[in-house]
């Protein structure tokens, strides 16, 4: 005799069709690819705003630690502009830094090392005196005004229109 035995179909599950359609993964597909069209932009402006105030504040903390280095040291410290390439060094310093490509210096008043070749150089002095200057500077921020006081030293930086 022969037996058989039967399956057990009640563990059994059903073959269902479990996963996701291709109009399903289309559908989140573009609801991402929206998403990041509507969200990107947004990001890549703010960077660069971010990266203009970083280059600006790096600038004036530049022109305060010649300030403070002439008052510490008793002696002139000077910064070097070039107005073209936006470039700047610190004199005694090791380095040349750079402003951000969207930071234009459109108009100075320093002291001139080199009118045509628009370079000149603020001096802070060991008594915190100061030869004075300002920067017109424009961006993707608005036209701000970076001013060195000729008296104490000071730096500053102030929208343009604004006092």
């Amino acid at each position: 005799m022969v037996f058989h035995r039967k399956p057990k179909t009640e563990n059994r599950k059903p073959a269902s069709n479990s996963g996701f359609t291709l109009l399903e993964l289309v559908a989140v597909l573009a609801i991402i690819s929206l998403l990041l069209g509507l969200v990107l932009p947004g990001m890549y402006r703010s960077w660069m705003r971010e990266r203009e105030r970083a280059s600006v504040r790096q600038l004036i903390v530049g022109l305060k630690a010649a300030r403070s280095a002439a008052a510490t040291e008793h002696r002139r410290v000077r910064v070097f502009i070039d107005i073209k390439s936006g470039r700047y060094r610190l004199e005694g310093f090791a380095g040349t830094r750079e402003l951000a490509p969207e930071v234009r210096i459109n108009d100075a008043h320093l002291v001139w090392q080199d009118l045509e070749k628009r370079q000149g150089y603020i001096a802070f002095y060991g008594d915190g005196t100061s030869s004075g200057g300002k920067l017109a500077l424009t961006g993707l921020t608005g036209p701000q005004v970076l001013e060195v006081e000729i008296i104490t030293g000071k730096v500053s930086l102030k929208a343009e229109g604004k006092t």
